[in-house]
């Protein structure tokens, strides 16, 4: 198996984005994540519930780290905006799925030094996944 490089690369880049996630997998991490901020853990514990959900599987709990670290910084620049209802705190259903959909597949790049989801492209990624027949509320 290869060495990690220790900085942002594009190296890393290219070793996280061979890693496959599935949807469910995503979901899992989040849930993880979410259930040890929860439950009281330390913030730094909590942000490796990854690795504690795929113990033998490192590679898979690195990429979903910085996934859901890639999903943060958009979501902390408010850029999941139009996935919410008005008013509403939360991604509508079909939204939630579209961006799983989107975290689980669409490729990390290096985005001003930091690793990260190129910000029109992911949208884009989201919104032909919303569009998918296998996404539409019945």
């Amino acid at each position: 198996m290869a060495t990690l490089p220790i900085k942002a690369s594009a190296e890393f880049v290219e070793f996280l984005n061979a890693v496959r996630l599935k949807e469910e997998e995503i979901v899992e991490a989040i849930r993880a994540t979410l259930e040890s901020s929860d439950s009281g853990e330390c913030y730094l514990r909590s942000l490796t519930a990854p690795i504690r959900l795929f113990p033998s599987a490192p590679h898979k709990a690195r990429a979903a780290i910085f996934r859901l670290q890639a999903l943060a910084m958009l979501m902390e620049r408010n850029e999941l905006r139009h996935w919410m209802q008005p008013g509403a705190a939360a991604l509508t259903a079909p939204g939630q799925r579209a961006v799983i959909a989107a975290v689980a597949r669409h490729p990390l790049s290096l985005v001003n030094g930091d690793i990260a989801f190129e910000k029109e492209s992911f949208l884009q990624h989201i919104l032909e996944s919303a569009e998918s027949p296998g996404n539409r509320a019945s």
